[in-house]
This record gives C-alpha cells, structure tokens and sequence, in this order.
C-alpha cells in the first residue's frame, strides 16, 4: 500500500524531478517507510511505500525489470501473488524479491494488458514500458485504490491524491460546478469520472489507460451483470455452501501480511462475518499476522439507539477478539474537520466518516497496520432500506400479487424500515418527497444550468439495475474514496473481502431473492453465517453501522459554527441564497424547516472544503 505519482511529457520536454519530489513529498503519509523516483528525458515516476509485503529494501519502488525495460510504481496488493508467482516461474521467469510488485511486472512481460485479468485485488499502477514507449496505467475492478490524472494534450500527470498535481503549475485550482450541483442538490459524489476541481479527472474502476506520443487512451477491461431472476424457492445447502467458501477464501487471501492485521467491527453482520471467519481460519495455537488474539476497532456512543456495543460484545465473547472502542465527539469533528478535509479532498455527505476517521486513528495507535473491512455487501446483497421498496415495487412489476402481500407483511417485522422521518427520507426514491429534503429550491441559477443528468433520486429501474449502479456510480464509489483517504490519512491498508471479484460475480448472478427475501435483506449471507456468528447478529434488522448523531449535533454543539460559515463571503454564496439557507437553517433548529439535516451538513462542508482549498469563486 502506497502512494504514487508520475508525468508523461507529450511534448518532448523533459520531465523535472524536482517537481516529482514535491509530488512524491505531497503524498508521503500515505507511505512514511520509503520514496523513491525514476526519471528519465520525458517520464518520471514517484512513490512513498507502506511496507506491508516483503519487508526489505529490494521490494522498494520504482521497481524496475531491466530485461523486459519495464519500471512500475504501483499502490495496492495483488491478493493472489504467490499463485501468480508460481505459474510465472513455471513459464521459466525468475524473482529476486518477495514482493507482489515484482509479480506484477513478471505478469505484464508475460502477458502484456492481460494480466489485468488475472489480478485479483486492489491496485492502481504505472508501468513504463520502454520498448513500446508507452505508459500503461491501471486501476482495480471498484476503485479501491485511487488515480487521479490530468491531461492538457501537453503532459499526463497522475497521482495517488489531487493534493499531489495541485503543485504543477499547469493546473488551475477552480471548482467543478456540475460536481457541485450534484452534491448540493442531490448528495451524491464519485457518480463520475470528475471531480470537485474542474482540470482534474478519476480514471474509471475497471479501467486501463495508456499513454504514448499520439495521446491518452482509456479502456474499460472488466464488468459484471445483475441477474434479474426471482428463483421463488429456497436455497440449496449447494449454494449456501459456495458463497460461503467464496467468501472464505476472499477473507483468508487477505490475511496475507508481513505486518500485524486487525479488523474494523460495526457490529452488524457484514463485519462480524469477517471476524468470525478470520477466527475460524487461524488456529489459536499459531495466530499469524493477527497476533496472539484478533483485535478489532469499533466505534461506540454513549446514545443507546447508536451505541452497538451489546452486539459487538457478542462477537467479543465468541471468538475472544480484543477489543478496541473510539467514541467520537462533536467537538473533536469541528477540531478535525481542516485535517479531514484535507485528506479527503472533496467534500463528504454525512459525519459518519468521522467515526471511521476516529477508528483508523485508533488502529494506528495500537500498532496495526492492516485492517479488513466490511465495505461492498450492503451494495451487492440489498443491505439498504431503499432496496426492501425497490423489492417491493418489483414483484408488483411482474404482477406476482401474491408474494407482493406476504413480503410486504414480513417487512412489517422490522419497523425500521417504515418509521416516519426514515420514511419520509426515503420516498425521494419514487418521485415523492423529493422537495422535502432538497437544497434545489435555494439553488442559484449560474448553477442549475449544471445540473447532472442522471441522478439517484426518483428512481423507476429495476432492481438488478438499481444494484449495479450503486456498486458502480451512486454509493460504493464513495464509501471507497472516503475509506482510502481516512485510512492512508493514518498509514493503514484497509482490505475489502466482500469486493473481492469471484464473490462479485457469483452474487451477481444469483436470483434476486437471494439477496432479499421472507422479510430478510442479505439473505443467502444470513444464511450462509449459520452456526458461525452469534444468532442475535445473524437474525438482527435493524442497520447502523459507524453512524454518527450528526442531526443532534446539527442543533447543539455544532450551532455556532454553522450559523458562521453560513454568513461567510465565499464560494457557498455563489451558490446558495444564503439568507434563505440560514433562516432554513433556524427554522430547522425549532424544527419547523422543510430540509433535512444532511442538507445543512452538506452546506457546511462545502463551505469548509472551499475555505480548506482557498476556492472563493466559480
């Protein structure tokens, strides 16, 4: 896990390594235990290592194959190195190293941009390959790990973090507005391949690019499809059996360490599936990488209808994990909040990634340096409270009255999913009430004539498309960006087990209630974890997750600082009448406003993030 940076220079100016340097130095918390650059006439190549495979110097980056004229800077881990490793040497190539990087470029010599096909895990990668004068870049199936370039027909500069091509001179630091508008409007982010700065462009998850004297080429080189079948019946212990080997297996390949490895626990199935499964893989008798016992890190409130302490105290006492709590505060949010913005770089959408900010902090403090999480089953698996009425709406669809009934009564059993204010919240997604809750009407005109067309709200797909696209525009993208930034804030490696690409597949192509049904999301998951995890997690509804008391803390401890941003001369009042938002604002405070708390919440960190970027106009 690392950081990189590079230029590609299309007009035979030499690349100048001084200007990488600043680069390398913009991203050197994302790895304190080494830099390096490689730089020769028109490209150059940097990077900060994080050592987590192959401890020792020879593994540092650049690395080059000077047989093959190949030299890689790369950021990731490649979860099936050693299988890889092992057919490569039986095709007669040689290593020097232990490392997954040199795997990675024995697999390029191999089998040129097909070896993207053999990787499994998460990456983003630089190669220059000399013989064919050609930059070849990569990044992973979801985007796990970030690429961010800009290209003005002149250089190709890319990095690990915007912050890092902020220093060339070239760019000009202005906002997006089309961004803007869909983060104030409709509180969504990372849906395109733009960003917040208007110059600055993501390369897409899933997709490759290669750069060489005629320009810059990008290509798409994976997807997968949702099946939109209803099986109508129970499942196989077959097919239980497969997901739940699958899932294993993704699990114990990213057990693969050098360094101490822990685990984030929210206490709801997700998270505490891994845990279980981790300690079911490693005999007490020889831990491994997870030490003597797993530790594992959650964040806990002092409000009990926030507070999953009971729940990860039941997976404490299961497997006998160690245990480390993070209680975040309101006040140590607004403390923070410059240092969390300017790590992640873009504006965020709900303060829950502050507990998850509080959480990485506390495994940097205990020595760990690898963590798993549960991030990418609520996407594929219906964990969201929105898929139970796309459900819904989708068995009416198909005239299938009947089953319509008896879910529809099942649902009723958990009556989170229709209380009021959630309710309320989640019409937006059938054309209802989708004024209830949003910025639009405070909207400036210089700024709708941005507006985006596609948006998340007022959905009437189906539900295997609906799936698709919050795996790969309106909701994993941005859990993804906000988990690598707070994560690489504190020099840790986050792995995702549920985004590993076989168990993507296999989900995919399951029956839709395999996902949903009886009154149960994520269901083939509940099914498969028993006599694995503790009941009262396999059976639990309702959904938290590391959820934060943002609206309470909206209305109290954060007041002050609110009103302020909301009064300030800056880009916000470019692109919010921000009298109206502030009387909104005080209405909301005697809770008589229309908006909800997350459209204050996103007005205040837009407001934030501009001052944090020094942006004060479109």
């Amino acid at each position: 896990m690392c950081g990189i940076a590079g230029i590609y220079r299309f007009d035979g100016k030499a690349v100048a390594r001084s200007l990488l340097e600043g680069m390398c130095d913009a991203l050197q918390h994302r790895g304190p235990d080494g830099a390096g650059t490689f730089c020769t006439g028109t490209i150059g190549l940097a990077h900060r290592r994080l050592k987590i495979i192959d401890l020792s110097d020879d593994a540092n980056q650049p690395m080059a194959d000077k047989e093959h004229g190949l030299v890689v800077v790369y950021n990731g881990e490649i979860y099936n190195y050693l299988e890889l490793k092992q057919e490569l040497q039986d095709e007669g190539f040689r290593f020097r190293t232990a490392s997954d990087t040199e795997v990675l470029l024995k697999a390029y010599a191999a089998w040129d941009i097909d070896c993207l096909q053999r990787f499994n895990g998460m990456f983003a990668f630089a190669l220059w390959d000399s013989k064919n004068q050609h930059l070849f870049c990569a990044r992973d199936r979801f985007g796990v790990k970030p690429f961010y370039y800009y290209s003005d027909g002149k250089q190709l500069s890319f990095a690990s973090e915007i912050k890092a091509l902020l220093i060339i001179p070239e760019i000009q630091v202005k906002p997006n507005t089309s961004v803007i508008h869909d983060y104030l409007t409709l509180g969504i982010v990372d849906h395109t391949d733009e960003t917040f700065f208007s110059e600055i462009l993501k390369l897409p998850a899933a997709h490759y690019l290669i750069a060489n004297r005629s320009g810059v080429h990008i290509k798409r080189y994976w997807g997968f499809h949702v099946s939109d079948h209803l099986k109508n019946a129970d499942f196989s212990p077959v097919e239980t059996s497969d997901f739940r080997e699958l899932l294993k297996n993704a699990v114990q390949l990213r057990l693969r360490s050098d360094v101490p490895i822990g685990s984030c626990l929210s206490g709801g199935i997700d998270s505490t599936s891994i845990v279980c499964l981790i300690n079911s893989l490693i005999p007490p008798q020889s831990k491994g990488p997870v030490g003597d016992y797993q530790k594992t890190y959650s964040s806990v409130y002092p409000i009990s209808s926030l507070d999953e302490r009971p729940y990860i105290r039941e997976v404490i006492s299961s497997t006998k994990a160690e245990a480390k709590w993070v209680e975040p505060k309101a006040e140590g949010f607004l403390d923070e909040l410059d240092s969390l913005l300017w790590h992640q770089e873009e504006p965020f959408c709900s303060s829950s990634i502050y507990a998850q900010w509080c959480v990485f902090r506390k495994v940097k403090e205990t020595g760990v340096k690898v963590v798993l999480d549960g991030q990418g089953a609520d996407e594929q698996l219906c964990g969201y409270r929105k898929f139970y009425y796309f459900f819904l709406r989708e068995l009416k669809k198909r005239n299938l009255l009947g089953r319509l009934f008896r879910e529809g009564l099942l649902s009723l059993k958990n009556m989170s999913y229709f209380r009021g204010v959630d309710l309320k919240h989640s019409l937006r997604y059938f054309h209802l009430g989708r004024h209830w809750t949003s910025l639009s009407s405070l909207i400036k005109p210089e700024l709708l004539c941005s507006r985006s067309a596609t948006s998340p709200i007022g959905y009437s797909g189906s539900l295997a498309r609906r799936i698709q696209l919050d795996m790969t525009r309106f909701s994993l993208p941005s859990l993804l960006r906000y988990e690598d930034k707070n994560s690489m804030a504190f020099s840790i490696e986050s792995r995702t087990p549920y985004l590993d690409f076989r168990l993507v597949e296999y989900v995919a192509g399951l029956p839709l209630d395999s996902k949903i049904s009886r009154g149960w999301t994520k269901y083939i998951l509940r099914l498969a974890m028993k006599g694995l995890i503790p009941e009262t997690i396999r059976c639990r509804r309702d959904k938290l997750a590391f959820d934060t008391p943002q609206e309470q803390w909206l209305r109290n401890e954060w007041r002050s600082s609110v009103e302020r941003a909301f009064q300030e001369d800056s880009l916000l009042r470019e692109c919010i009448d921000q009298e109206k938002l502030l009387q909104e604002y005080r209405n909301f405070l005697l809770r008589k406003s229309r908006l909800s708390h997350n459209s204050f919440f996103r007005a205040f960190i837009f407001q934030k993030w501009a001052e944090r970027f020094s942006l004060s106009s479109l």
